[in-house]
């Protein structure tokens, strides 16, 4: 489940404080007294409702499509896995198994991404603040490869095969590492598109799904 029942509730909640606003008298104190024993319902349930998603998550991320590692070294998970606190992608429906990456040196100012499965090229291009992106279609899904410099190597239609250098990320972008995850869709399309589990090989040829803080390669 994800937070839109709760954004529809609070909406309802504030449409009908205005409607009470407008009866006066002694039938609005009642109307504000409902409405607040709504708002506390709402609280509640969203905590308890927040405490399973987990759970929700280990119980969607079976089967999912492996992948090779998209870097040169060792990166680290910032963003990604079971835990909500740890994972700002668990209330997107096209994000809910994506994982977010950054090197665990800073040696070098840009680092050579390469793609993470064979595939064709579905699609590269711009979406809003997570740089460019490149989406690598495959029999299971879309793998999505985000936050990468405007140095594409890549072209549509092309075939990859996994360990290809599809672009760059430039070290020091605010707040954002390479953004890796897989969906229905070709392009991003937040809320629409809907997320595909994935892991990752380890060196071992042992396919491990992630965890918040844990290092890739």
């Amino acid at each position: 489940m994800n937070g839109g029942w709760r954004r529809k509730a609070a909406l309802v909640l504030i449409f009908a404080a205005v409607g009470v606003w407008f009866l006066g008298g002694s039938l609005a104190k009642l109307g504000y007294v409902a409405i607040a024993a709504c708002a506390i319902a709402l609280v509640a349930a969203a905590l308890i409702d927040r405490r399973f998603d987990a759970g929700r998550w280990w119980a969607r991320a079976v089967d999912p499509i492996v992948l090779s590692s998209p870097f040169h070294g060792p990166w680290r998970v910032v963003s990604g896995g079971a835990d909500p606190r740890h994972n700002r992608y668990s209330r997107s429906s096209d994000r809910l198994f994506a994982y977010e990456f950054v090197p665990n040196s800073e040696a070098a100012e840009w680092r050579e991404v390469l793609a993470p499965c064979d595939g064709v090229i579905a699609w590269s291009g711009q979406y809003r603040n997570d740089g460019h992106y490149v989406s690598i279609e495959t029999a299971r899904g879309f793998v999505i490869v985000a936050n990468l410099d405007a140095s594409i190597a890549v072209r549509i239609a092309e075939d990859v095969r996994a360990g290809r250098p599809i672009g760059r990320w430039q070290a020091g972008t605010p707040g954002a590492g390479v953004i890796v995850h897989a969906q229905d869709r070709p392009h991003i399309a937040g809320d629409v598109a809907q997320g595909v589990p994935v892991a990752f090989w380890d060196r071992a040829g042992i396919a491990q799904v992630l965890e918040y803080g844990e290092v890739l390669g």
